[in-house]
């Protein structure tokens, strides 16, 4: 009750202070980076976005009519990303998900086959509830949701026990690099021994030349160094990254044989003879229903498929980043971060460790299949200092901006990045990063819907596991969304994460960097889901290497010459997670 009047008494302050905003700035000359940010600056909501709360649920209207938006996720983007922030929170995401080795098994079993069951073949029947779980498709949400519902109401010793349970630990990886890796696989029965006999060791017993020793005070010493390019490439490759899928999205893999590589290359050889021997007519695309068996020619989520890629940093290595001490200020989570100890400089050999503990969830971004290229759209912690820098943060529907500095009459919707002059001899204002941005107030419309949602309400009491409840909802801004390509007048739109996308946010772009996320076929018929990858051959001023901003290039996907065309990689609607789907085995390996 008392966090709950603190947050009432900040909102009426901040309501207060933002109607003095913004001040007449007669004296106000925009910068260099100013005038370049002015499109990146662009007001992305009608002037008529507005939602409201139906049985428990968000309505996208027209505020001046107050029908129903027919395609809010374009007219409104940013209040759209607002809305999805709400919906994954109340469908409890971090749990009920299914994370990447959920989603594609290490060693997939094939469909079951008529006169097969999972019992008695090895084989994976959708809706089963004896699908092995070490070759079969999991939803966490469906399996174990008696579990999940008493590991949210623990507390104490309990909650920390029911938080290590095998069945309930997420699997998380370090984030992709300059070529993607798939995700780090310990199967189940892996899990259920002790840390002594598993393959990652726990960073606070790690056995070196016959000892057990704790690393973890020099893991705090190294993980940070002096000269690194910002503190978000810091936790960027120092957090647990969590990605998850709705059972929307799981159902389709799984319903459509996509859980695994052979399912996957099976529509591309559709994909592939339907272009040279049927064009200019396409195949059918059906999928699976109501337990019918679905025909592919391509792979294309259903309209409320969502997926989100989540960052977590442990409470220790936080801390030594200077972010705030107080676990009330976060979202927290009982997780695991892989830790490198040769590259950190630890250990002379190569060796990894499993750096487990109470997590905070600095980032996340959201993708949703409301349009055919997917809404994109990325929320940060007001604690991270460079949460704006850069490309600055937009957003239009849920907070206003705090800029004092903005001349009276502008939109409210646009934080700029930090700036200052080189002190040169012939001196240019240039980009001032991690040195944080005051807070964004709450806008009155979204305060009463959360309000309505009893999202960020103050009333949770777990140590470990989030609650849509938690007071720590209210700590995220909306950094930016993307529904295009490029804008009306043709530049390319940018949108990064000051962590996800740390150290080549000058170029990000969500769109058009899954846009590469495909799959080609090697020479020995095996699937390759890196044809094209992630990062392109250009470099940041750092020396990062960029993504991809912009249109996509035809000529990656389809050959460019005088002979009749052939596809060289089919698009896998956006999603890098196929780089997980492993070859079907018969029997367990």
């Amino acid at each position: 009750m008392i966090l709950r009047t603190r947050l009432l008494f900040n909102i009426l302050i901040g309501i207060a202070l933002s109607s003095l905003l913004p001040v007449h700035a007669d004296d106000y000359k925009p910068t260099g980076i100013d005038s370049i940010l002015y499109f990146q600056a662009a007001i992305k909501d009608a002037e008529y976005c507005s939602m409201t709360v139906k049985n428990g649920e968000l309505v996208t209207i027209n505020s001046s009519t107050s029908k129903a938006l027919s395609n809010a996720a374009m007219t409104c983007p940013d209040m759209f990303s607002w809305k999805l922030f709400a919906d994954v929170i109340q469908a409890k995401f971090w749990s009920n998900w299914a994370d990447e080795n959920d989603n594609w098994p290490a060693n997939p079993y094939a469909l079951c086959q008529p006169g097969q069951a999972p019992g008695k073949d090895a084989c994976c029947q959708p809706g089963s509830a004896n699908n092995d779980p070490d070759h079969c498709p999991v939803y966490p949400g469906t399996q174990y949701a008696t579990k999940l519902k008493v590991l949210t109401e623990a507390l104490g010793e309990e909650a920390q026990k029911l938080a290590r349970e095998p069945a309930l630990q997420r699997h998380t990886r370090l984030p992709f690099h300059d070529t993607l890796n798939p995700l780090s696989r310990m199967v189940r029965t892996q899990l259920m021994k002790n840390a002594a006999e598993t393959s990652v060791p726990s960073c606070s017993a790690v056995p070196i030349d016959g000892k057990t020793v704790d690393l973890t005070a020099d893991i705090i010493k190294k993980f940070n160094p002096s000269d690194a390019e910002s503190t978000g490439r810091v936790i960027r490759q120092t957090n647990a990254e969590l990605t998850v899928r709705n059972k929307v999205f799981h159902d389709y893999l799984f319903t459509n044989n996509l859980y695994n590589a052979n399912g996957v290359l099976d529509v591309f050889n559709v994909n592939q003879k339907n272009l040279q021997t049927e064009a200019p007519y396409r195949r059918a695309n059906y999928s699976s229903q109501a337990g019918k068996p679905g025909a592919l020619s391509r792979v294309d989520l259903p309209p409320d498929a969502i997926m989100i890629k989540s960052n977590w940093l442990h409470h220790d290595l936080a801390v030594a980043l200077g972010l705030p001490k107080d676990p009330k200020q976060y979202i927290s989570k009982l997780l695991q971060t892989q830790i490198d100890l040769q590259a950190l400089d630890i250990s002379k050999s190569s060796l990894t460790c499993s750096l487990e503990g109470i997590h905070h969830l600095v980032a996340f971004h959201i993708s949703s299949k409301d349009i055919p290229n997917w809404v994109w759209t990325t929320f940060e912690h007001i604690s991270l200092s460079g949460r704006c820098d850069i490309t600055g943060c937009n957003d239009a529907y849920g907070y206003a901006s705090s800029d004092k500095n903005r001349p009276a009459g502008t939109a409210d919707n646009y934080v700029k990045p930090n700036q200052h002059s080189d002190q040169l001899n012939s001196p240019s204002i240039v980009f001032n990063p991690d040195k944080g941005y005051p807070l964004e107030m709450i806008r009155p419309e979204w305060e009463k819907l959360l309000t309505q949602l009893n999202i960020g309400s103050g009333s949770s009491t777990s140590e470990v596991e989030p609650d849509p409840e938690d007071i720590a909802w209210r700590n995220f801004r909306l950094k930016g969304s993307q529904v295009e390509f490029v804008n009306s007048i043709g530049q390319s739109t940018l949108l990064g994460n000051s962590v996800t996308e740390a150290g080549f946010m000058d170029g990000s772009s969500c769109i058009s960097c899954h846009a590469r996320a495909s799959v080609a076929l090697n020479s020995n018929g095996s699937a390759n889901f890196l044809a094209l990858s992630v990062f392109e051959r250009n470099l940041t001023d750092f020396g990062y290497a960029r993504s991809h901003h912009g249109i996509p290039n035809p000529f990656w996907f389809y050959n460019d010459n005088n002979s009749r065309p052939s596809m060289l990689v089919m698009q896998t609607d956006f999603i890098w997670g196929f780089l997980n789907a492993s070859p079907i085995v018969s029997s367990k390996p």
